[in-house]
């Protein structure tokens, strides 16, 4: 099987707390198979942070979810992971990047560990073509209803990892 998983952040989500939105999903072979969407622990001032700390979790979860299918017999060919933060997914990729602030370094180095292991790959995806932004943001139904049709009614052989351009 091939994993597929979107993660987004929501910057601000909350008000009253300040803190941050984060939404993953998961899916193995075009089929949904996990989603999260929780308020993150810690307040960011900036989108990197929270892009950062929403990474970290979805990839703490993409480790989890090919452990299972590993535990239970199914091959995994690979993981993929898509954001919608160009500056995370390309910082990601850079072995010798620092950064300043501990809790969003210890992000940086979790989701670095899993590239370099090569248990999961990081691509950028333009926000509007990311489904982890209906987990992440309040959004009405019209809006959402093209991506979550895609998703749930895939049309094809889930065989086939060709995305299907008319989706």
């Amino acid at each position: 099987v091939v994993t597929v998983s979107y993660v987004d952040a929501n910057l601000y989500h909350c008000a009253l707390t300040g803190r941050s939105v984060t939404g993953c999903l998961h899916l193995v072979n075009k089929t949904p198979v996990d989603w999260f969407s929780k308020k993150q622990s810690t307040v960011n001032t900036a989108t990197y942070g929270s892009e950062f700390v929403a990474a970290r979790t979805c990839t703490e979860q993409v480790i989890d979810l090919v452990l299972t299918l590993r535990y239970l017999g199914v091959e995994v060919r690979r993981s993929v992971m898509f954001g919608d933060n160009e500056s995370v997914v390309n910082s990601s990729m850079i072995p010798s990047g620092k950064l300043h602030k501990r809790h969003i370094a210890l992000s940086f180095h979790q989701v670095r560990e899993a590239i370099a292991a090569g248990v999961v790959k990081f691509f950028h995806l333009f926000g509007k073509h990311n489904p982890a932004d209906m987990l992440s943001k309040h959004w009405g139904y019209s809006d959402t209803w093209p991506q979550l049709r895609a998703l749930l009614f895939w049309k094809g052989d889930t065989v086939d990892l060709i995305p299907d351009q008319q989706a």
